[in-house]
């Protein structure tokens, strides 16, 4: 027999209702303080989520409801770790090299920032250096003519 929650709206009165079948019961109930119609509020559910009793390498994850390969959720969570770690990492040494600029009277952000020693993001060594004035130029340059190609672009007409 399911036990309904309410609520009146003029008095603020919270009672439960008792209802003999589910299909029986109504979605608005007299309140017993005062007569008004009163809302049904959402009850708290008694469900949980469980991993099998077979996963015996360790204690039963929280009830994320994630999945049920709780060793598959285990090997994502070591992945985030470590790139967020990494990522921490690469910002340590950033804010170091723009320390030690700043010390010299140079005003560096991350942005004057690139690799050291590396043609592209894979052979970088972790060290980080601030971008030369010719280097600076280039990039300049080459922002200056994609921006003058995509305003030459016609413009795009949503459904064509």
């Amino acid at each position: 027999m399911p036990i309904y929650e309410f609520m009146c709206q003029d008095c603020g009165v919270q009672f439960e209702k008792l209802y003999k079948r589910i299909s029986t019961a109504d979605t608005a109930a007299p309140c017993p303080a005062c007569g008004t119609a009163s809302k049904q509020l959402v009850s708290e559910a008694s469900h949980s989520f469980k991993h099998a009793e077979s996963q015996l390498r360790g204690a039963l994850p929280p009830n994320t409801g994630t999945s049920d390969d709780w060793n598959y959720d285990k090997a994502i969570g070591r992945s985030a770790t470590e790139g967020w770690n990494a990522i921490e990492g690469r910002n340590f040494k950033k804010d170091a090299v723009i320390r030690e600029e700043r010390q010299s009277g140079r005003g560096v952000t991350r942005e004057h920032l690139v690799p050291e020693g590396a043609t592209s993001l894979g052979d970088q060594d972790g060290s980080y250096r601030v971008i030369t004035e010719p280097e600076r130029e280039r990039v300049n340059a080459r922002r200056s003519a994609a921006q003058k190609a995509r305003d030459a672009l016609p413009p795009m007409v949503p459904g064509e």
